[in-house]
């Protein structure tokens, strides 16, 4: 019998703490990012819109990465934004494609640093560098047309 106990206790104990793993008032930074690519997304040299290559860069400290050119950041970006660069992800966006990512980011991840493949980068905004709120859940809008990416507008914590 006492045995039995000890294995509830140990078992409740075990739920317990698979639970605060993933309490919603974690200690992690989250971001709901809305990626909103127009119609007329990256236009080819006829005009017709077309898809683009989008990186997603994690950065403790976002003044490297605002400061390195478009072709250093594809080549070399880890020896370009060290001790800064806490992971890279990227992806494919079409025209009119609206995605939602939800994303769970290092721990000590203070900025995301977009970067578009831009077919004219001379001509568009290819660069933009979002500001987080460190332990909280943000939420960023950020719209991708002809002439690049554009600020974002905040949507507020859900």
């Amino acid at each position: 019998m006492p045995f039995a106990r000890f294995l509830v206790s140990l078992t409740a104990c075990a739920l317990l703490g698979a639970c605060s793993q993933l309490s919603p008032y974690s200690d992690l930074t989250k971001l709901d990012l809305t990626l909103n690519a127009s119609d007329q997304l990256n236009p080819d040299l006829n005009g017709r819109p077309s898809p683009l290559v989008l990186q997603l860069v994690e950065l403790s400290h976002a003044t490297a990465f605002e400061q390195a050119d478009y072709f250093d950041l594809q080549q070399r970006p880890a020896a370009l934004l060290a001790p800064d660069l806490l992971a890279m992800e990227e992806m494919e966006l079409r025209p009119g494609e609206q995605r939602t990512l939800k994303l769970a980011l290092q721990p000590d991840t203070r900025h995301l640093g977009l970067v578009a493949s831009y077919r004219d980068l001379a001509g568009a905004r290819w660069r933009l560098t979002l500001d987080l709120a460190p332990r909280k859940r943000n939420a960023v809008r950020v719209q991708l047309d002809s002439n690049g990416l554009h600020p974002p507008v905040s949507n507020g914590a859900p």
